[in-house]
């Protein structure tokens, strides 16, 4: 009875700060709007909503989520205090604003039927937070991508892991925004799949379409849930929308890095 109402009352204080702490952030970020990027301010709300799901699982994440990308337009994007958006850039942001959100709020939803499961998931979502306060930090694109990769590793527990740019030598199954992997025989044990040696395709999106992919390198011992691979892709979208930051220089000086490599 207890427990019960404990995890009740997490997810009341989980929607109370989803509806109020991305308002309260916009606020702040008000009067500095003009110094940042926009895509840096949607990522600073990003981190409101992966705390958000964390503590108030789906629902926490997904008031949040919609929350957040409403003060976005409303509060950073011109026109200031209007609901329009005049940039498709503006419109993509916020809808990867979202996404993102949704994502991590149905994972910390999923991850809180266990003890095995909510320990997990709190280590998968902090990635999520910790590659959004890198972005949002203004890194070089070239490090963001070795801590995406890095982090892909850790939460998939891979043999291996790297960008590539078009065009790709050969194709391989693909892991879905909803975490399924496709193409593939499945191996299913411990409450996932392996993911395969020869490797598994995570795309990276930009402004809706396929710029990159992450090959991802499975060990056929560990065992993937889904809620991972959810955090994987939102990850990737992450890594997407630092690409559409980057100077064009720098995306093609890390091209030719990755090339060489």
């Amino acid at each position: 009875m207890a427990r019960t109402e404990n995890e009740g009352s997490g997810a009341l204080l989980g929607l109370a700060f989803g509806a109020l702490a991305p308002v309260l952030l916009a606020l702040l970020l008000v009067p500095v709007r003009s110094d940042f990027r926009n895509a840096n301010l949607a990522l600073m709300l990003v981190l409101v909503v992966v705390l958000a799901a964390i503590i108030g699982g789906r629902r926490g994440g997904a008031i949040a989520a919609v929350v957040s990308t409403l003060a976005f337009d409303f509060f950073l994007t011109r026109p200031y205090l209007s609901m329009k958006i005049e940039t498709s850039a503006d419109l993509e942001t916020a809808l990867t604003l979202l996404g993102v959100g949704l994502l991590v709020g149905a994972v910390a939803s999923r991850g809180r039927r266990s003890e095995l499961g909510r320990e997990r998931v709190a280590a998968a979502l902090a990635r999520v937070h910790r590659v959004a306060e890198t972005i949002a930090g203004d890194e070089p694109i070239a490090n963001l991508v070795s801590e995406v990769t890095g982090e892909l590793r850790g939460l998939l527990r891979l043999h291996d892991c790297w960008l590539e740019f078009p065009p790709s030598l050969y194709g391989m199954p693909r892991l879905a925004r909803g975490g399924n992997v496709e193409g593939s025989d499945r191996h299913w044990f411990g409450g996932g799949i392996a993911l395969s040696e020869d490797g598994v395709e995570l795309p990276v999106f930009e402004h809706g379409q396929q710029v990159a992919r992450i090959v991802l390198i499975g060990n056929p011992e560990c065992s993937v849930t889904i809620e991972e691979r959810v955090v994987a892709v939102a990850l990737a979208d992450q890594l997407g929308m630092a690409l559409a930051l980057a100077e064009p220089d720098d995306r093609a000086r890390l091209a030719a890095e990755l090339s060489r490599e």
